[in-house]
Formats: structure tokens, sequence, C-alpha cells
């Protein structure tokens, strides 16, 4: 990041409001004839003085006498401070014609005067570093207010600041005479805030794990995020590094740099060391690479501890104050220092460590003259890391490279795990780049690296859904396979590459295939043990979920949950799909607590989001566990951020399934009038898949179907589900959702007055529920069942089955099906046992849309509880003159000419009562014969109005 322009250091504080407020009613305060004392504290950097320029912004406005002084370390002028602040005062110039010294008592009588009149302010910056004269003026002052309005600001480190003064300020809090105000760490948000305006950008991407990380980097500090930002911080570099530029982290980090000065020469060669180290040190170990005694070790630490560059932690180390001043004090260090320090560490920490990982940061820095050693100890570090950190792994491999002569096998292998590492952080394009280098010359290579290498290849590929392209490499991979060894085991790296080729072909959907060829190699019954046999058996498992093999799944699932709970999260971090595999499968075979469960795991152990490629498939999983377990939130929100992490690795496949979930949890959170809104959503996602045929795509087209049925788009939700895959039927394809989606189409007829399709697509989805066995896919072919009786005429077939299914969707943990049953079945309850039996289902249904947050589920029941109060006061109107012409009419009858008089067309009415247009038709002729009538214009004359407002013709 290149060096950031100073004025865009202007500007608002950013979270100070509370203090703000404060120094506000301090100054409201002068402004009445009330003095006070303001202690401003804080560790460096927080912004203490820039409170104190807001503090005298407002003093400046009030025509107050304004007086301001800062501190130099070192000075040793008594009362140095005041005499900046009072440079003005004409009482100081009598004090130092008459040669007397200013002492608390002169300081006392010139504040007196100073504070005459309109009141007076005096704000002092860096306390801590003031001479003694001064800190007795200030202690002085602090403790015997003068008996005028006087506004008196002290800014100081606590850790640096004089006892005395500390003390006394203490005292004054306890008595009430001191207001105290303490800058904690800024917030994350906070920080990416100011990132975005210092860095000439924006603060509209504060969730991105880059912008996160550099906050936490600058430890919720305002000044140390400049210096970061000078310097170029880099996820990768850090904490290793403050960034790519050193120039610019000493340009900005001059001020932060003169503290170094004001310590011994040996304790700056103390520190200088501990910089070598990094955080945390121990003394021995900045002994030896000083080359200094421990006693006096120590005692520099000592000083440096007092000076506040340094603290003390557990277990006898030692830390910088922060790690950025770490950074400073290494880059103000020579060359040679560098170089030598490092060397010695490296000697000192491979005494200690069989890992690479922890000499790393050391032989980065002896690359050019140590490079013979160096570049195995990086290659060596980046293998080691490349599942929990592939950030760091991409780099040391690079620098690595550097030194690695061309051509050769330990070449290969270093660009293959380049090539991973590429992949985990999202870097795809440059990642195939490199992959297909090495495939250019993968006849030099044993097979076993072949295979890694083909796999790496397969991988990018399939990542960038270039999938034909992904098969193609796959296939050519396994004719390198070679003959199972005895007992028909197979060596890990044919297993890695059967794993490669059935992910490319699950993502494809076709499962099948897949299922198949990891049946035929690997012993999926057996216990797993390597990271990649348990990730192979999670897909097995997957792939039967899909496919509707429960029973086999199910047993699979028991024994895969628990090689995946066994093992560490770094082993597990090897193959972090397998959580997002194994969730899936649970989530299929609607055991959702138990795919929240693994999903959350594998997000935490998928290297803190820089795997991008498995933390989208994680957030999209977990977003669709909980759109169907009524967490409409979290949903949304886990939705959003895979919508983001698609857009940014060219996922249309992933935007589009994301974008189906936000609209599918729209639909329910919110109301009639956002329907639009939530139809065009559900269109762009199918616009963003549609030209795919995969395994993400269908479920996208699945999700946005029933979208357009619930608002009111039953045509749309048909030419989904039955074209836009290509042709193909959506819910035929995904046999583990196919009652349910079967029962969406069952629905999306009956509304458009299909009878013989309604039938035949709730015999589809019956026969396949019973298949599942599912609780929850049970429960909507049911459902469907339901809603065909209702449209028959058949009420009473009609409530008994609502009632089933609304209990198999509280069996599965899906609250809304079960709440938007119980409104669907009101009418069916009211028809079959009576109005009361009505209004205990919806009272059910919208107790339970309240605590969901489901707006779509309240107004369906808050409709049919109208409906209800409108045909009983009908009822009533027919009773009480029985020889009228609605006691003529059946109930239904009565409901759809009420509905009809109200101006709603046939259509509308249908969708409301969940009958078919040719059904209200049907109804309304018999209406108008019994009444005597040719058309429905005539209705409100017979009945008047009294379904509702409408209007619209017949059609």
């Amino acid at each position: 990041m290149p060096l950031i322009s100073p004025s865009r250091f202007d500007g608002p504080l950013v979270e100070r409001d509370a203090e703000i407020a404060r120094l506000e009613q301090a100054v409201r305060s002068l402004r009445s004839g009330r003095g006070t004392v303001l202690e401003i504290v804080g560790d460096p950097g927080m912004g203490k003085t820039a409170l104190l320029a807001v503090l005298a912004g407002m003093v400046a406005g009030s025509g107050t006498r304004l007086g301001r002084g800062h501190a130099v370390r070192g000075d040793a002028v008594p009362g140095q401070i005041f005499r900046s602040a009072w440079e003005e005062h004409p009482g100081l110039n009598t004090v130092d014609r008459g040669g007397a010294a200013l002492d608390p008592q002169a300081a006392r009588a010139l504040a007196t005067a100073w504070a005459a009149g309109a009141g007076g302010a005096v704000l002092l910056d860096d306390v801590q570093w003031c001479d003694p004269g001064s800190v007795e003026i200030a202690v002085r002052l602090v403790r015997n207010p003068v008996p005028a309005p006087l506004l008196l600001a002290l800014s100081h480190r606590p850790r640096q600041t004089s006892p005395a003064l500390l003390e006394a300020l203490d005292d004054g809090v306890r008595a009430g005479t001191v207001t105290r105000i303490a800058l904690s760490p800024l917030s994350a948000d906070a920080m990416c805030e100011l990132a975005g305006r210092w860095a000439g950008g924006s603060a509209t991407a504060i969730d991105e794990p880059h912008d996160r990380r550099l906050a936490d980097a600058a430890g919720g500090s305002p000044r140390n995020l400049r210096i970061l930002l000078a310097a170029g911080w880099d996820p990768v570099l850090w904490p290793f590094q403050a960034g790519g530029d050193p120039g610019g982290l000493l340009r900005e980090a001059a001020a932060l740099a003169s503290e170094l000065d004001f310590v011994s020469p040996e304790a700056a060669v103390v520190l200088r060391g501990a910089a070598v180290l990094g955080d945390p040190f121990r003394p021995e170990d900045v002994a030896e690479i000083c080359g200094l005694p421990a006693g006096r070790v120590l005692a520099a630490l000592g000083e440096l501890s007092q000076a506040d560059l340094v603290r003390a932690r557990s277990r006898g180390e030692f830390a910088f104050r922060d790690p950025v001043l770490g950074h400073v004090t290494h880059e103000h260090s020579s060359l040679f220092e560098q170089s030598a320090g490092h060397q010695r560490a490296l000697d000192l920490i491979a005494r200690r460590e069989t890992d690479a990982a922890p000499l790393a940061r050391h032989a980065e820095h002896l690359l050019g003259t140590a490079s013979e050693t160096a570049a195995p100890i990086l290659a060596r570090a980046a293998a080691e890391v490349v599942a929990r950190d592939p950030a760091a792994a991409a780099h040391w491999s690079r620098l690595a490279l550097e030194y690695i002569p061309h051509g050769g096998q330990a070449r290969a292998e270093v660009e293959i795990l380049l090539c991973r590492a590429l992949i985990a952080v999202g870097r795809l394009d440059e990642a195939r780049t490199l992959i297909h280098r090495v495939l250019g010359r993968v006849s030099e290579l044993p097979w076993q690296l072949a295979l890694r290498a083909y796999g790496a290849a397969a991988d990018v590929e399939r990542l960038l859904c270039r999938y034909p392209e992904a098969e193609a490499i796959a296939a050519t991979a396994l004719g390198l396979l070679p003959d199972p060894g005895p007992g028909g085991s197979l060596p890990l790296e044919a297993v890695m590459m059967i794993y490669e080729y059935a992910l490319v072909q699950t993502l494809r959907g076709d499962h099948v295939q897949a299922r198949a060829m990891i049946r035929a190699a690997v012993d999926t019954t057996a216990r797993p043990v390597h990271p990649t046999e348990v990730a192979i058996r999670c897909l097995a498992v997957c792939q039967d979920a899909y496919l509707g093999d429960v029973e086999a799944a199910v047993l699979g699932m028991r024994l895969c949950a628990n090689a995946v709970d066994a093992l560490a999260d770094p082993e597990a971090g090897r193959s972090p799909e397998m959580f997002a595999t194994l969730g899936v499968a649970e989530f299929y075979l609607e055991r959702f607590d138990d795919a929240s469960r693994h999903l959350n795991r594998g997000l935490k152990v998928a290297s803190d989001g820089t795997q991008m490629h498995v933390v989208l498939q994680l957030l999209l999983a977990h977003a669709c566990v909980d759109l169907f377990t009524g967490r409409l939130e979290t949903s949304t929100q886990w939705a959003v951020q895979a919508e983001r992490l698609a857009t940014a690795v060219g996922s249309d496949e992933g935007v589009g399934l994301a974008k189906a979930v936000r609209a599918s949890a729209m639909i329910w959170t919110r109301g009639e009038r956002d329907v639009p809104e939530i139809l065009a959503l559900a269109g762009s996602a199918i616009a963003d898949v549609e030209s795919h045929r995969s395994w993400w795509a269908l479920s996208a087209l699945g999700l946005a179907a029933q979208v357009q049925l619930l608002a009111g788009d039953p045509e749309g939700a048909l030419r989904t589900m039955l074209e836009r895959a290509d042709g193909q039927d959506v819910a035929a394809a995904q046999p583990s959702l196919e009652p349910s989606l079967k029962a969406v189409m069952a629905m999306a007829a009956l509304r458009r007055g299909d009878l013989p399709a309604a039938r035949r697509w709730t015999e589809d989805a019956e026969a396949a529920a019973s298949r599942l066995t599912l609780p929850g896919q049970t429960a909507s072919a049911i459902r469907a069942r339901a809603a065909l009786h209702l449209a028959d005429g058949h009420p009473d077939l009609a409530v008994d089955l609502f009632e089933r299914a609304a209990d198999r969707f509280d069996r599965a943990g899906m609250p809304i099906q079960r709440a938007w049953t119980q409104a669907m079945g009101a009418a069916a309850a009211d028809a079959a046992q009576g109005r009361a039996a009505a209004l205990v289902w919806l009272d059910a249904a919208s107790a339970a849309a309240d605590a969901l947050g489901a707006l779509r589920v309240q107004e369906d029941a808050a409709r049919a509880r109208a409906e209800l109060e409108a045909a009983r006061g009908e009822g009533k109107a027919a009773r009480s003159d029985g020889e009228g012409p609605l006691g003529m009419l059946s109930d239904r009858e009565r409901e759809i000419a009420a509905l009809a008089a109200a101006g709603l067309r046939s259509r509308e009415i249908a969708q409301r009562l969940f009958l078919s247009p040719r059904t209200v038709e049907a109804h309304l002729g018999r209406v108008y014969r019994r009444l005597g009538v040719s058309s429905r214009g005539e209705l409100p004359r017979i009945i008047g109005n009294r379904g509702g407002d409408g209007g619209g013709d017949a059609t």
C-alpha cells in the first residue's frame, strides 16, 4: 500500500462521542463560572493529543483565555510546561523580572489571574515527561483548585507519570474534583472506518478479513494504524514484518522512534536484540543475540520497562509495549545488526525446535547472505503451515523458489506447494498459471509427485467452475494410478486423486458417478485415519444423503462424525472440505444441530477465512441450515458473507445460491409490499446459475422456485423447476429434496388450476417421501395432498393431513414450515371442525411466526382470520333471514361470493383459499344460478361488499 497523505488524517474523531460529550460538559461548566480538572489518560497512540485539540477548539470558541503547553522530554527548566502555556500571560513577565522561580505559589497566583473575568483554560499534553518543577505545580493545582473558573486539562501516559501526580489525580477522582477520561483502544469497526478514510477509500467493506486483521494488528491505536498504513501493511507479512515499505514505516513513526533516543546505549542494544527475536522474548535469548552477560541484560530490561518500551509478561518473558514499536525498533537497527542477529536467532531456535515454521522469520532475513541455508527452511516452513496459514505458506514458498534452481523434483514440490497455498487464499488465476507450468514437465516427475500436480490442477479448474477441464485433468491423472497393493489398498496419493475427481463430479451434480468411483476404490466401511481418508468418506456420505440412500448415509454419517470429531484442528485443516461435505450430509438427513456444529468448526479450522473456496462452501451450507430451521436473520448474514466471497473469487454459482437463500429468507420476513424486490432478487439468482448444470445451481433454482410460489407467481415457479436447468426436472435431479420440491410444483399447479398436474406431482412427492422416510420431506408431501383435498372440496380429509404435516415439520425442526402449514390449514379446520378450531390453528401460527420474525406467515394468518370473521358475519345475516338469498348458498359458496363481491379476481380468490381458479369459477357459476344473476358485477347489490378491498375483472 502506498504512503498515505497526512492530509487524510483530518476529520472527526471516530468512536469518541462519549469522551467528547464529557469535554462539552466541562466547557459548559466553565462558561457558567465553574472550574474543573480534566484528566485524559491512555496508552501511547490512543488519541489523547487529538482529544485535547478538540477541547481547544471548544474553548477557543467560547471567548475564554486559552493556554496550551506540551512537555518536552529531558527539559530541565523548572515549570517549563506552564511557561509554555502562559507565554502570553502578562504576569509571567513580572515573575521573571523579579528573579523569582515559577514555584507552586507563584503558579497558583498566575492561574487565578488567568481565570479572572470570562475564565481561563490550561491544556497540557504529555505531562508524563514534565520536569519536577512542573509536576510540583500540577500537584498543587490539582489538590488545591484556584477559586476561579479555570479548566485545567492534563493528558498523560499513567505508566510513565510521576507517582506524586498520579496520587493527586486519584484522590481528585475519588473526591469528585477531577474528571477522568480514559481512552480505551478503538473497536475493530472504528479502526476499519479510519483505515478506509486514511487510505483514500470508504468504510463500506469493514467486514472484510483484510481490514479486520489490520485493525487487530494496530491494537486499537489510531497512531499505530497510520504507521502500518504508511508501511504498506500486508496480512501475508504480519506479524513477521510491518509491511513492504520500511521507509514509509520510519517516516510515519518518527515521533514514536524518538522515544528510543532516551535510553542508554546498552539498553538500546538490548532493545534491538529483542526486536530481532520478536514478541515474546526471554532475557537469556536476548543475552545470546546481543552477546551480553545475563545480568546486564536484566538491568537494561529494567530500564526499558521503566521507559514503558517493554513490558513484563508471565513465565519470565517480556514483550514490546505493542508490536508496532517492535517493528520500528527492528528497522532502526543497521543491516549488519539485523543479519548477524537473525543468524544467531536461527541457530538458537534450531537447537530447540524440530519444526521449520518458527525458523522462517529469521531465515527470511538471511536470503541473499545465507540462501543455501535459508531457502530449504522456508520451503519446509511453508509445507508445515499451508493448511492453517496458507498466506504465510505462499509468501515463504515464493521466496524459496527464488533460490531453488529451475527444473528438477525439488522445485516442482515447492511449486505445487505454492499452488496449493494460492488456491487456499483465493488467487486462482495465479495458481492455474503456475500449476500448468508444472504440468508442462510432468513427464519428468515420479508418479507420486505427478499425481499431486494433477490434483492441484484439477482443484483449481474446479474452483474456477471449469468442470470439463477439471474432469479431463483428473481422468488423465487416474490413468497414472498403480495397481492396488496387497489387500487391495491404494497409496495415499491415489486416494487424494480419487477424492479430487469425485469432488469435481459432485459439484457438477453427477453424484452417481462420484459415489461409484469412491466405493470402487476405497473401503468406506473401514475406520479412516488420515485426514484425506476421513474427507473422502465424508464425501461418500454426502453423496449417499444427496441421492436419498438414507440408510447407508446414516450409518456412514455416524462413522464420519466420530472420525472428524477425533481429529485435532491442525490435522482437520489439511482437508477442511470434510466439514462442508459432512455438514451438508447432515443437512439432507435433517440432523440440523449436528450440521451447524460441524459447519461452525469448519469455519474455525479453515484458517480464519483464508481458505476461501472452503469457506464459501461452509457459508452457503450454514445459510441453508439456518434458513430451514427458521434462523432467518443469521441465515441472511451467512448468505451476505457468502455472496461477497463468491463475488471475490468469481463464482457465479456461489453468488446465485447466496442470492436464492437471501430471497428465501426475505419472502418470510418481509411483507406483501416487498414482493417485487424479492422476486427481482430471485430472478437475479436464476440468471446467475441457469447456464450451469451443477449442485449449487440446482439448489439455487429449487429455492428460487419456492420464493416465486410464495410471492404469487406459480407460473414462474413451474418454469424455474422445469425449464431453467437446461430442461431437466429440478426436483427429480435432487433425490434428497424431491418430496419438498415436487410439493412446490404441485402447489404451483394447484394455484394455476391444473388439477391433473397437481395430482401427478403430489403422487411423485409421496412416492419419494416414502423412500426417504425423513419427517420434513414427508411433511411436504402430506401438505401437498392436504391442499389437493381442500381444492377438491374435502376439508374433512384435508384437516387431518394438515395436522399430520404440521406435526412432522415440528419433529424435523422446521418451525416456519410448521407455522405456514397451520395458517394454510385453518380454512380446512373451519369447514370441517368449526370456527373455534380454525382460530386455534391461526393463534398457533401467529405466535410461532412472531417468535421467528416471519411476517409473511403473520400476514397470511391475519388474512385468514379476517376471512373467517367475514364468513361468520355473512352466516349470521343468512340465519336471520332464512329466506334471503345467502341462505341458498353453502359456506364455501358464500365465502367465494363475498370475495368476488369485494372485487377480487378468480385467480386472487384461488390463491387466498388454496383452490384452483377453475374450482373458483365453478363455485361462482353455482352462485350465479342460485341467486339469479348473470355476472359478478351484480353480487354487491345482493350480498354487499364483505370481502375487503379489491378490484378488477373476472380473469
